[in-house]
């Protein structure tokens, strides 16, 4: 297990992680990922560690002469203790294979924001990029933690942040001039959506920049236990991640969006989320209806003051919308074509809706 001083000090700051990632500096230049056009694939990336230290891989759908990509992380929960990394077993664990990414495919992608033949999805023909989850720690994880439950100890790799970096190396090789870029992912992809964008905001400085965080609201820090802050504070090691971005975000994880919205004032950012999503309300430890009251303040108080920033709830406690988001709709308002708004709409025309 590494000491919190060696995590520290082997960390990189985002500016020279973005050179990194698209071939500058010392590091050999990534190779791009080498698959059939408008047909899903499988890259492996050496470089990326799942849980339990296999490498895993990414998933690629590239467009023709298109220069417009989807970054999209995936989902599949979170653990921090031995409790929930051992005996509950709430996050997905590695590893994560070529087998696994073509059964998950096959069970979740038709219908989803990552199908090219969903109509009126306004990513059809961008270039498709499917980031793995089998880290436990939103994909910002940097630290190597062992858990013991029983008789059981294991060895638990957060190694989030870095598997980031290294797909995102890997992406840049590909399209490395995007003209737009789609920053998404549900659920705890959601959150590492919102979580990595600055990375890959300066990964693709002259690109123009969406964020969409699908059911991963970063809800006030009076909404949430101080416990289960310092829980995960410590166990993925994310005080110099957060930091990074600004010491304001690991002071209030809401803090998030103003931050983002002052850094790229050009950008477009949006939230999706039901009223009392069953799932993420459970991470939190909120009843339905502290979690809708945390949720509407959150929305209310911090995002809608941002210029360029909007919300789109739903009624229910469904979770994530982008899976099956043809059948979302708010206000009268269906969630494809709002995405489609997010692109092509003034400021006025794109507006939040909610119950």
């Amino acid at each position: 297990m590494r000491s919190q001083r060696e995590a520290r000090s082997g960390r990189w700051g985002f500016a020279v992680v973005a050179a990194l990632a698209v071939g500058c500096g010392d590091e050999p230049k990534q190779e791009p990922v080498d698959t059939a056009p408008s047909t899903w694939g499988w890259t492996a990336v050496p470089e990326s560690t799942c849980d339990e230290g296999t490498p895993t891989g990414l998933g690629s759908n590239l467009a023709a002469d298109s220069k417009s990509l989807v970054i999209y992380f995936s989902g599949g929960g979170a653990c921090w203790d031995a409790t929930t990394c051992l005996e509950t077993n709430s996050s997905l664990h590695g590893p994560f294979t070529e087998f696994l990414f073509t059964l998950v495919k096959e069970a979740s992608f038709k219908g989803s924001i990552l199908d090219r033949t969903l109509a009126r999805n306004p990513y059809q023909d961008w270039n498709l990029f499917f980031i793995p989850y089998c880290t436990g720690d939103l994909h910002i994880g940097d630290a190597d933690q062992v858990y013991t439950a029983g008789a059981v100890t294991k060895t638990i790799r957060h190694r989030g942040l870095k598997n980031t970096q290294a797909f995102l190396a890997r992406i840049a090789a590909t399209v490395p001039e995007p003209e737009q870029v789609l920053v998404t992912g549900s659920s705890a992809g959601g959150f590492g959506a919102a979580l990595n964008y600055t990375l890959i905001r300066q990964a693709f400085p002259r690109a123009k920049v969406f964020l969409v965080d699908d059911a991963g609201p970063l809800l006030k820090n009076d909404a949430l236990s101080s416990e289960l802050r310092t829980a995960w504070a410590r166990a993925w090691d994310t005080d110099a991640v957060l930091e990074a971005i600004d010491p304001a975000v690991k002071a209030d994880f809401s803090a998030l969006y103003p931050v983002l919205a002052r850094k790229f004032p050009g950008d477009r950012m949006a939230l999706l989320s039901s009223l009392r999503d069953e799932t993420i309300r459970g991470y939190f430890r909120l009843t339905p209806e502290r979690f809708e009251t945390a949720l509407r303040d959150l929305s209310t108080t911090v995002i809608a003051p941002l210029p360029r920033t909007r919300t789109f709830l739903t009624a229910g406690e469904g979770h994530t919308l982008l899976t099956q988001p043809a059948a979302q709709r708010s206000q009268d308002v269906g969630l494809l074509d709002w995405l489609q708004q997010m692109h092509t709409a003034s400021d006025a025309e794109w507006k939040s809706v909610q119950p």
